[in-house]
């Protein structure tokens, strides 16, 4: 039963995480807890607690023989009715998730928790979809990492590239989520599954299974990328600069993106191969060892360019300092995870195969075009990277390279098109006001909008003009 200790959220400021709280039946959870278990009713209470970006997990100790502890997680929801689309990702999130950690699980020797019970629907008794699966031993490598001698690092490091050697032997024919299909086979569908409609960052759904190879899926999604440029924001300023930008994105493409590395079908990507979600034991001694990979959450098979990166916690971040600490510790750290790699593909006879060593040593440009490409909402920050990996970091020329796309060059026509919505936008506002004309409008939306109010417009001004066209 949930003790008072244990009856509100820890102190966050995500909402999400109390009405999560709020929403599920945790007693009715414990209780089915002990029903798997073989347990008479209320044989357990409910211990510490988590939260994540996507979930929210707590540890339910279990009044059996051994004093198992079981981990119970479900998905975060967010305030307000959840619509039918947000609720269906979360229940294909949660089914994936499912099916790939029984898949590691049965086709690897890689530890995953074993899934004691789960359901991808909110169902009546605990109201929420859920994962009920063991705990593992050990902590987080992200709490000891920082601290680690080279030696114990060394171990680490050659343990993280047995498991992705393993990852990188299992491929698959198309990038997506795992499912199992109606005959229980193994299924790959498109990962946009996993969207969430109501999230204003994902605008663009590919169906990543329509796409052979990264280089034709990321300039299908370069093109949405421009195309939402110009569908949004209608008679913003900074238009033609941020159209400019992801122009010379999808130049980058041919260039990054070696079509016959895909030949051989897609690896096995955790979606999170991060430090926090690697769990080790034995942390004080010469042996420590990985006990298990946590959260497969959004992993799948993936385009072998995505696959081929570093593990994160040996990454710099994009917006840290050029004097950060911990750069010169990465570079150590990448240089000892080359060595190890290309020792341990030799030792494995796949010097003369697709050099996993090769690629991820070669991997930083496609790192900073993916972190610029996914991340908009942080496109100021995290863009101008790629530009100045491209051109050197001597001399910052990336205004007078856009302004010469923009005023002389190949872009000259887009600006002036942007342009020209301005003055429309701009008339808009004259005439109705900021209240009625905002500044985040679509394009299909100040149509609508001018349409509405068509007749106190000048015949002969912009905005007549406009719809005109």
């Amino acid at each position: 039963m949930v003790s008072p200790s244990d009856s509100s959220i820890s102190s966050s400021t995500d909402p999400r995480f109390q009405i999560t709280f709020d929403i599920v039946n945790w007693e009715q959870f414990s209780s089915l807890a002990c029903t798997l278990a073989h347990l008479p009713q209320g044989s357990c209470h409910w211990g510490k607690q988590l939260s994540g970006g996507y979930n929210l997990v707590r540890f339910l100790h279990l009044h059996d023989a051994q004093e198992t502890t079981v981990v119970a997680r479900v998905p975060l929801r967010k305030e307000g009715a959840m619509s039918e689309e947000h609720d269906s990702a979360i229940s294909k999130r949660v089914e994936s998730e499912v099916v790939t950690m029984k898949y590691v699980e049965t086709h690897t020797s890689i530890a995953v928790p074993h899934v004691l019970h789960y359901s991808a629907q909110a169902e009546e008794n605990v109201r929420s979809p859920y994962i009920l699966m063991s705990k593992v031993d050990g902590v987080p490598l992200s709490s000891v990492w920082n601290n680690m001698d080279n030696d114990r690092r060394r171990h680490v490091l050659r343990q993280v590239i047995d498991i992705l050697l393993e990852l990188w032997s299992h491929r698959f024919d198309k990038k997506g989520a795992l499912f199992n299909g109606a005959d229980d086979s193994l299924c790959i569908y498109s990962s946009s599954l996993f969207e969430d409609p109501d999230d204003t960052e994902i605008r663009h759904r590919l169906l990543t299974t329509s796409y052979s190879h990264a280089a034709d899926y990321w300039l299908a999604y370069a093109n949405a990328q421009l195309h939402d440029i110009d569908e949004s924001n209608f008679g913003s300023d900074i238009k033609p600069y941020t159209h400019s930008q992801a122009w010379f994105m999808r130049s980058l493409i041919p260039a990054l993106f070696d079509p016959s590395i895909d030949v051989h079908g897609c690896p096995l990507s955790p979606g999170d191969f991060h430090s926090q979600n690697i769990m080790i034991t034995d942390v004080n001694s010469s042996h420590l060892r990985i006990t298990a990979i946590i959260d497969w959450e959004f992993s799948g098979p993936d385009f072998v360019s995505s696959f081929a990166q570093y593990p994160l916690f040996i990454v710099d971040h994009p917006h840290w300092d050029n004097d950060h600490p911990l750069r010169k510790r990465n570079v150590r750290d990448k240089a000892l995870f080359d060595e190890l790699l290309l020792e341990a593909e030799q030792n494995c006879n796949l010097i003369d195969d697709l050099q996993l060593s090769h690629l991820i040593s070669n991997s930083y440009s496609i790192y900073l075009f993916q972190q610029a490409m996914y991340f908009p909402a942080m496109y100021s920050s995290v863009y101008p990277l790629p530009f100045a990996y491209v051109f050197g970091n001597k001399e910052d020329f990336s205004a007078d390279y856009y302004c010469a796309l923009m005023e002389n060059g190949i872009l000259n026509k887009d600006k002036k098109h942007f342009n020209w919505e301005r003055e429309v936008w701009l008339e808009a506002q004259q005439v109705l006001g900021e209240e009625v004309v905002g500044r985040n409008l679509t394009k299909k939306e100040f149509q609508d909008l001018m349409l509405k109010y068509q007749d106190r417009f000048d015949k002969n001004g912009d905005v007549s003009r406009w719809l005109e066209s």
